[in-house]
């Protein structure tokens, strides 16, 4: 039994790849249950499962209802805050609400909304700021905390945020890539910032961070049973980010571990 504690709060499980299917097409057998069981045995007691938009917030929270380990979010991505247009937007802001308001127990966040000026190619700007600050009225009406994400857009979202911060009872900022100064904006806030988890971004031998991994798993370029996939990314290599991390802030792995799972009840789980 691992001595660590930790919480997922972005896993992306219902990316088909977790299903062994690559871009419509099943190129392996689904291995999900083996992939939570690799984050069960370094130690993950929870798993928050990102809702993307309506559906995926859907699939999330279907997903979620199935294993006592598993919470949802539910919101709208930046990249995909065109949805609200092509449909009706109130109707669409509405059923979000119901589906966070209805399953309040397992849908523990709203998000994951925020802005990403990274990738305008998939929604333009001026929709991005829109249905980001839209969003606050479905953490004002739930009390639930907030899954954020900023891309290359401190300003814009500082600006937001503020003029928002008393409409959520708080939240995390996920895909930050500001500077400090932009981070330490956003901790005045009383925000806590996220470091990056996705099926697709695994910490590589190329990564300043590698030389100070520990914990490897057997992994294999082809899949195989029994092992992690190479480029896909699991819940279990939480455990090297941890080790990145207590090395680069020179602080005891145990210790550091204990700080960052107590900060992710306090503030995604305060009831428990």
């Amino acid at each position: 039994m691992s001595r660590f504690k930790f919480v997922d709060i972005g896993i992306n499980l219902t990316d088909p790849m977790f299903r062994g299917i690559y871009r419509g097409v099943q190129k392996h057998q689904d291995d999900l249950q083996d992939v939570i069981q690799r984050a069960v045995q370094i130690g993950v007691k929870k798993f928050m499962i990102t809702g993307g938009n309506l559906q995926d917030s859907k699939d999330a929270l279907h997903l979620a209802q199935t294993n006592d380990m598993f919470f949802s979010t539910v919101g709208c991505h930046p990249t995909r805050c065109d949805e609200f247009e092509k449909n009706n937007p109130d109707l669409y802001l509405m059923e979000l609400l119901n589906l966070a308001e209805n399953n309040k127990g397992k849908v523990v966040a709203i998000g994951e909304c925020g802005l990403d000026f990274d990738r305008l190619q998939f929604c333009p700007r001026d929709t991005q700021l829109k249905y980001f600050e839209k969003q606050f009225e479905l953490s004002e009406q739930t009390k639930l905390p907030m899954f954020l994400h900023c891309r290359n857009s401190h300003a814009e979202f500082l600006d937001i945020m503020k003029r928002n911060r008393d409409r959520c009872v708080g939240g995390v900022v996920h895909s930050f890539d500001g500077t400090k100064e932009a981070a330490a904006a956003l901790i005045d806030l009383d925000l806590y910032i996220g470091f990056n988890d996705a099926p697709w971004c695994g910490v590589k031998n190329t990564h300043a961070g590698s030389k100070f991994i520990k914990t490897s798993f057997p992994t294999k370029k082809k899949w195989e049973n029994g092992h992690c996939l190479k480029d896909r990314n699991e819940p279990c290599h939480i455990i090297q980010i941890l080790e990145i991390m207590s090395a680069v802030r020179d602080e005891d792995p145990l210790e550091l571990a204990n700080t960052l799972y107590n900060n992710t009840i306090q503030v995604f789980f305060p009831g428990m």
